[in-house]
């Protein structure tokens, strides 16, 4: 895909996902555009109800400094676009991606509000679906007006001169958008304003006769059943009905290794590759790779006016699930309620994970794959076998986890270690040997008298490569705590010896989302490094875009509170949680 295309796709995307409106309708109890998703896409995503009124009217509310300050930038960085563009000879004067974002900044420019976007013929609280038609991605969306969209639409294409002459196709008007450098371009974005919907696709030209009648809705696949299964897929993974998707890597797959596919047609047109030539092997041995990760799948699990939640699933077949979950360390989990600004705890037995992968690495080797493609793996399998045969240190073997529990840092200019306050726990199996291993290096150490389960000991800062640190430790019958800062020492104990948290959870983080990124800001800025935004003109396109992203982070500080995710292994393959809660 040109780069053309990609910034046109990803502006028309950012500017719907942005529009909003209320809708006098009643919802839909299903989404009426999923009749358009053919039986074989290798992915899909959609809402199956609109978005609640309230929830989006709370979260307008609180982005409305944001898109305040947004829009001062977007005037900013219109301002910018245009001195480049007219400037003769200037660097973006002959830039038709550059031309495009100036055309939409034109329009959003005082229209960053509820009424200036729903004046734009966008609807946030519509239903929507993405979904692919072979590996090219279509979006539909429910709008506020047609009519308005088409005059948007027709608005940007001319301001930015850009050649995408409006087409019809039995009755259906269309734009075809192709940058007018890349004649023979495989990828061009289409555009339709259908009768109660957007449609946005990025599709090869070159066959064009065969997909115009499913983009344009002329003709519905007779055998659809995308409706079906993310109602089943909602139920049976918990997801709201808000948002939910999935990707099925075997049709995915399929895409490259059928020759009739028109995504396998498209590469072999403009000589990618030949699919012909890809073996019956190859086939095999690539669809049994798959076979341990076949499916992944995404879903809201919480839309409120406080909180969203959401969760991520790479499915594995139940024998591999298990020796997964078997690697795992159960350690204590991040509290999703802390108060800190950060906890952490990762737990994974690093002696079983070598032997997992030796044991996989081996089987490669004693039958190494066919397929001329896959031959990498086979080398990469030898040369980790390799590896993985070297023994492993002791303390390496008996590895069991990490837990991280931090009340404050402070990252200003001339940061310190005693700004940092917080609690250590480091996990192994046998705490002696390595408090004896250490002492061999350390002499030192053997003051402290470390015994399970006996009060945090003060260490000496003469022990520390910390200059000003206060540092306390304590050890049990499985870890060894440290802690950092005036009263941390207090609570080490209990911090050690909490409950485990679920089975199979390898990673918990909880953190305080506004207070990390003003520690990421303080870090970026006493970084050394070029700006982004600083690049004397070479590109006013990426200055705007980094003025606006700016922007935005610092609206979502503020009203930013807290965040919880968590890995862990089930007994259907990966799980991924994600919460993000809301300040009032």
């Amino acid at each position: 895909m040109n780069k053309f295309c990609l910034a046109c796709a990803a502006i028309f995307f950012a500017a719907i996902s942005a529009g909003c409106s209320r809708s006098e309708e009643p919802a839909e109890p299903t989404n009426a555009l999923l009749a358009y998703v053919p039986a074989d896409t290798p992915y899909l995503a959609a809402n199956l109800e609109p978005l609640p009124e309230t929830v989006v009217d709370a979260y307008l509310s609180r982005m409305q400094p944001a898109l305040d300050e947004m829009q001062t930038q977007l005037t900013a960085a219109r301002a910018r676009l245009e001195t480049a563009q007219g400037g003769a000879g200037g660097p973006a004067h002959d830039d038709p991606a550059t031309r495009l974002a100036l055309a939409v900044l034109s329009q959003l420019d005082g229209n960053l509000s509820r009424a200036g976007l729903s004046g734009l013929g966008l609807d946030i609280t519509a239903h929507k679906v993405v979904y692919g038609v072979g590996v090219f991605p279509v979006l539909r969306t429910g709008l506020s007006d047609p009519d308005t969209l088409r005059t948007t639409i027709r608005t940007i294409l001319a301001d930015a001169a850009i050649e995408g002459v409006e087409q019809s196709h039995q009755g259906n008007t269309f734009w075809r958008v192709i940058d007018s450098d890349y004649h023979d371009s495989p990828l061009g974005l289409y555009l339709a304003v259908l009768e109660n919907h957007f449609a946005i696709g990025v599709l090869p030209p070159a066959f064009e006769a065969e997909l115009l009648p499913g983009f344009l809705g002329l003709a519905l696949p007779s055998d659809s059943t995308a409706a079906t299964q993310l109602a089943e897929l909602n139920g049976a993974q918990g997801y709201t009905s808000f948002g939910s998707g999935m990707l099925d890597l075997h049709r995915l797959a399929d895409q490259f290794l059928d020759p009739q596919t028109v995504t396998a047609r498209t590469m072999a047109a403009f000589g990618a590759y030949d699919p012909a030539s890809i073996t019956a092997e190859c086939v095999s041995e690539i669809r049994g790779i798959i076979d341990n990760a076949p499916r992944m799948t995404a879903g809201t699990t919480e839309f409120s006016s406080t909180a969203i939640a959401y969760q991520y699933r790479l499915e594995s077949p139940a024998s591999l699930a298990g020796q997964l979950a078997g690697l795992v360390a159960r350690l204590p989990a991040a509290d999703a309620a802390s108060t800190r600004m950060l906890e952490l705890s990762f737990g994974m037995r690093i002696g079983a994970l070598r032997d997992f992968l030796r044991e996989k690495a081996m089987a490669i080797v004693d039958d190494p794959f066919v397929c001329e493609h896959l031959q990498n793996i086979n080398s990469s399998a030898e040369s980790s076998l390799d590896q993985l045969d070297q023994p492993m240190p002791p303390f390496v073997n008996n590895f069991r986890g990490l837990r991280i529990s931090l009340s404050e840092v402070m990252p200003d200019a001339g940061f310190s270690t005693a700004d940092a306050r917080g609690q250590m726990a480091l996990h192994v199996e046998q705490p002696e040997m390595f408090v004896g291993m250490a002492q061999m290096f350390l002499p030192d150490l053997s003051a402290l008298n470390l015994k399970p389960g006996s009060d945090p000991v003060q260490i000496p800062e003469g022990l520390l490569p910390l200059p000003g640190v206060l540092a306390f430790a304590t050890m049990t019958s499985d870890a060894i705590g440290l802690s950092l800062g005036a009263g941390e020492e207090a609570s080490l104990q209990d911090f050690l010896t909490q409950k485990p948290g679920p089975a199979g959870m390898f990673l918990s983080a909880s953190y305080d989302t506004a207070a990390y990124l003003e520690y990421r800001a303080r870090m970026d800025a006493s970084a050394p490094g070029d700006d982004p935004a600083a690049d004397d003109g070479e590109n006013e396109r990426s200055d705007a875009v980094y003025a606006i992203g700016q922007a935005a982070q610092e609206a979502y500080r503020a009203m930013a509170d807290r965040g919880h995710t968590t890995l862990k292994f089930g007994p259907d393959g990966l799980v991924i949680d994600a919460r993000v809660t809301f300040k009032p």
